[in-house]
């Protein structure tokens, strides 16, 4: 019992330990322009978190930079900026991305992209560095699978044809190969084949179905996050720092002659400094077996599509829900859980990903107390977790945004956003979609698949459209009574909008996503200026919520104040602000 307790206790020890090591390399991240987004000199796109450490993630001894911000007293001084402390010719301010010594905590620095790292000698195979930085460990991790060993599986190789890298900050690369089809298989692993490792990000491989048969293989051209028709399925995922990934022992995903035929493979380059003359051909490779395990598997994701994250904010929080009523809908019975993952880009910070069932938590599927886009953690359920229909699956991402002086946005490219967890389930044919995820409140559910786009009962794809005589009515009703500049809310305005305002498509988050998604919306044939029918019926928005506001409300005799029936009094200011404040939140 002693030595139980003695091994309890190092654990604890060691606990509050890595506990202290994490907090303390993200304070000092802080104190220094960029801290958070040091690139490493020799793994491309990935970042060395602990700047000042020979450890890239942190702790231990300190590198030169790091003995040099030490001596400084752990601040960010003129002095500091201007010393170069690995000797590779750049101040520390060049290479940290304050050039001018400008720089104090809590600003955005004036550059974020072409950073180096000022502990680091570069180029690191100049005669000046190589000498110095045999310390630096420049080697990726190699891909360990036992199944892959095994007498039965078979592997097949896809690379994309060497293909010239766009001189442009991000590209999406995709081609569509054939999958083996003289027998029914299991896909039970996959490995990623790096070639051009400056621009590489992340590789997805999509399944098809027979919508596909008509599309050229083996030709790759740009797309959008697998644009195609008929290949939407996720059926393997990549990402910096995962060489691959080992199925449970138990599930595969079906190829072959009861499942996928073909596959879409989707590379996403990152070219922030837009370097023209590279190419690249990396791919896949699929490791399957003819020795059927005892579950055919599907990849489901989960999360947030639209993310406006303010600038310079230490934390910054958003979530992303497959609601209790949604997988009620998409689920036709239980699911178990064996794998699960997270994904943000480099502003995230923490991710928690949660299975919920009648409004109670049950357990984390997937939480990253720190997270790290180039080290992705997959979370393994030796004994699967159960998710009923009816249940709830959350995910909440946490951003740091002290590196922008401006919103970022959810988007494609690096330096955009994103928040999605992604669980590997069986059976694969107890979930109808693969992709549960919401915009705002909007979820996955509330979208009709029709060919009116309809979401929550508002036509988006037709409601532009004034060939259509109840679509045509609205339109002119708004342009023809209310004043197509904003600047002025007509009388005869008032009425027009507060009918049209009940309308499903012109109310709440419904109205704020046709606004957000105009250019994706299918022209109508009879044109509509879209600009001016919005100016107009937001003309009397204003009007509308301050008499609201002010129902029941006595305004004082110098009619500097206002009183509410609660009793509270409000400065004709502060009423201003409150009201400014709900139109942002509703328009």
């Amino acid at each position: 019992m002693e030595e139980i307790c003695k091994r309890i206790c190092s654990l604890f020890v060691l606990l509050l330990w890595l506990m202290h090591f994490v907090g303390c390399y993200q304070i000092f991240q802080d104190l220094i322009p960029n801290g958070n987004i040091v690139p490493h000199p020799c793994k491309a796109n990935y970042i060395w978190r602990g700047v000042g450490h020979l450890n890239p993630l942190g702790g231990g001894q300190r590198n030169p930079f790091g003995l040099a911000f030490h001596a400084a007293g752990n601040q960010w001084t003129t002095s500091l900026c201007q010393q170069d402390s690995d000797g590779d010719g750049r101040t520390n301010g060049e290479e940290l991305g304050d050039r001018d010594c400008v720089w104090s905590q809590g600003q955005a620095p004036s550059i974020s992209i072409g950073l180096s790292h000022p502990g680091v000698c570069e180029p690191m195979d100049s005669p000046t560095c190589a000498a110095i930085n045999t310390w630096v460990d420049c080697t990726l991790d190699k891909f360990r699978c036992d199944a892959i060993n095994n007498i039965d599986t078979m592997t097949l190789e896809v690379r994309m044809p060497a293909t010239p890298v766009p001189a442009k900050e991000t590209t999406y690369m995709c081609m569509v190969f054939d999958l083996p089809k003289d027998g029914d298989f299991h896909l039970i692993a996959f490995e990623a084949l790096q070639d051009n490792l400056n621009v590489l990000h992340h590789i997805v491989v999509y399944g098809c179905d027979e919508r596909s048969k008509n599309y050229i293989v083996n030709h790759s051209e740009e797309c959008f996050m697998s644009a195609q028709e008929g290949c939407e399925d996720i059926v393997a995922v990549w990402t910096l720092g995962l060489p691959g990934i080992c199925y449970h022992d138990n599930i595969g995903i079906r190829i072959g002659t009861n499942g996928y035929k073909r596959a879409v493979m989707e590379l996403h380059w990152n070219n922030p400094k837009r370097i023209a003359g590279t190419t690249d051909r990396s791919g896949v490779k699929l490791f399957y077996t003819s020795k059927l395990r005892p579950n055919d598997a599907g990849i489901l994701m989960i999360g947030q599509t639209s993310l406006r994250i303010p600038p310079g904010k230490n934390t910054f929080a958003i979530t992303g829900s497959c609601p209790g009523d949604c997988t009620n809908k998409l689920m036709v019975g239980n699911i178990h859980v064996v794998t699960a993952f997270n994904h943000m880009h480099y502003l995230g910070l923490q991710e928690r990903f949660q299975l919920l069932r009648n409004g109670s938590k049950l357990q984390d599927l997937a939480y990253d107390s720190f997270y790290s886009y180039d080290s992705p953690v997959i979370y393994n359920f030796p004994n699967p977790v159960e998710v009923w229909p009816g249940d709830e699956l959350t995910t909440t991402c946490i951003f740091k945004s002290t590196s922008r002086s401006k919103t970022t946005f959810f988007g494609l490219e690096t330096s955009d956003e994103m928040c999605y967890s992604f669980i590997m389930y069986y059976p694969e044919k107890n979930a109808l979609n693969k992709e549960c995820t919401q915009w705002e409140d909007i979820s996955t559910c509330d979208i009709d698949t029709d060919r009116n786009g309809t979401i929550r009962g508002c036509p988006t794809h037709t409601i532009f459209d004034i060939s259509i005589p109840q679509h045509a009515d609205i339109y002119h009703a708004v342009t023809e009574n209310c004043d197509i500049t904003g600047i002025y809310c007509r009388e005869e305005c008032k009425s027009v909008v507060k009918s049209i305002r009940k309308h499903p498509c012109f109310n709440g988050s419904v109205d704020k996503w046709i606004r957000t998604h105009l250019a994706d919306l299918p022209i109508p044939d009879v044109p509509v200026n879209i600009r001016d029918f919005y100016s107009a019926l937001d003309s009397c928005d204003v009007e509308f919520l301050v008499a609201k506001f002010l129902d029941n409300c006595e305004i004082s005799g110098d009619e500097t104040s206002v009183r509410s029936s609660t009793g509270t009094v409000w400065s004709l200011r502060s009423l201003a602000l409150i009201v400014a404040c709900v139109v942002r939140k509703n328009i």
